[in-house]
């Protein structure tokens, strides 16, 4: 087999000069068909794959890999009994940091709401957390500072600034007739975070460990729950099993899978048509460049002639066709794929395109490119 002389012929038909105007419309046809394929199957895969990291990374940054709680929410007491316990019996523990949340009601000026109140055991913000504070300062200036820092939404939402002071009010029974008295604190705002996610910008808010403590009525060594991070996030469930096992009542864990199970579910179900996408744009394709090639078969029957003629054999000139229909494959993939890659780029660096966080859960596209 002539390969060279089967490589000049393709590029001599693959010239604008060579092909008639029917031709010419059939082989841009099915080029573009096959970039816009390889551009619509790509993008959909990253903003999928975008969808499920962004999502799973700020499940784990606002919760963790396993929440430990217990099952009259009692608050936990000796936390550091707990914490050894968990280190020594289950090596796979990177980190068990107590925590206490609570539900309370924030107030600034006539604006009120209900937001869950959360602290972490250290003296400045969780790492996750610092890494998302847009506005203000990052860190708390001690454990027991009445400060504050709000998500960016939640400040929109009631009109607080940095450096204001609102009040934080919850309920506590302190009568056995059930007479339930509320107790009142003021908090200055130091700081906003943003993650882009409604579900925890409007409602989540982060003060000190010990001011938490002190206003929620626990000493300084209870927490209500435990966040713990694994090494291993594919053994979460056999790991979250060993961690109920080790501490027995009341005790028992929440994986994020369970803790957030209809958004990882959406995008499960936002997976199913994949394969069928793909197999459909994989179709269309392989028809426009049969089309294509039988097009030029047909309009080339007289040099097809001319070939056998002068000695060309019949699986020299079905390899001429078919490197003819690789070339239009490889080259709209390639273009497809340029195009697809530098729109990834271009929304991951500015997010041109914005997303309502109330019901995609983020406020801008996402993309993840791998």
């Amino acid at each position: 087999m002539n390969l060279n002389f089967i490589n000049f012929l393709v590029k001599r038909y693959s010239r604008t000069k060579t092909r008639s105007g029917f031709v010419n419309f059939a082989w841009w046809s099915s080029l573009v068909s096959i970039i816009l394929g390889v551009v619509a199957l790509i993008i959909s895969l990253a903003i999928l794959d975008g969808f499920d990291s962004m999502l799973r990374e700020n499940a784990i940054r606002f919760t963790s890999h396993i929440k430990l709680q217990t099952f009259n929410r009692s608050p936990i007491r000796n936390f550091y009994e707990i914490q050894n316990k968990l280190f020594s019996n289950v090596p796979e523990i990177t980190k068990a940091m107590p925590t206490i949340e609570k539900e309370v009601l924030i107030k600034y000026r006539n604006a009120l709401d209900g937001v869950l109140l959360k602290a972490l055991i250290s003296y400045d913000n969780p790492p996750e957390i610092e890494r998302l504070v847009r506005y203000g300062e990052q860190k708390f200036s001690s454990v027991e500072a009445n400060e504050i820092i709000l998500g960016k939404m939640l400040a929109d939402k009631i009109g607080a600034n940095v450096g204001d002071s609102i009040v934080l009010a919850t309920a506590k029974s302190f009568t056995e007739d059930g007479l339930v008295f509320p107790t009142y604190q003021k908090f200055r705002v130091i700081g906003f975070y943003e993650s882009g996610m409604a579900k925890y910008d409007g409602l989540v808010v982060y003060a000190p460990y010990r001011s938490v403590a002190k206003f929620s009525g626990l000493d300084s060594l209870s927490a209500t729950s435990f966040d713990i991070f694994i090494k291993d996030i594919t053994k979460i469930n056999s790991i979250a099993n060993r961690i109920e096992e080790v501490l027995g009542y009341p005790f028992f864990c929440f994986t994020f899978y369970e803790l957030h199970s209809s958004i990882f579910a959406w995008i499960e179900l936002q997976k199913e048509p994949i394969p069928i996408v793909l197999s459909l744009i994989t179709i269309v394709a392989v028809f426009n460049i049969v089309t294509f090639l039988l097009i030029n078969i047909v309009e080339k029957t007289k040099s097809i002639g001319i070939l056998a003629t002068l000695g060309m054999r019949r699986r020299e000139i079905i390899a001429l066709f078919i490197q003819y229909g690789l070339k239009i494959v490889v080259l709209g993939t390639s273009i497809g794929f340029l195009l697809a890659f530098l729109f990834c780029i271009i929304q991951k660096e500015y997010k041109i395109i914005h997303l309502d966080s109330k019901i995609y859960y983020l406020n801008a596209l996402p993309i993840d490119i791998s």
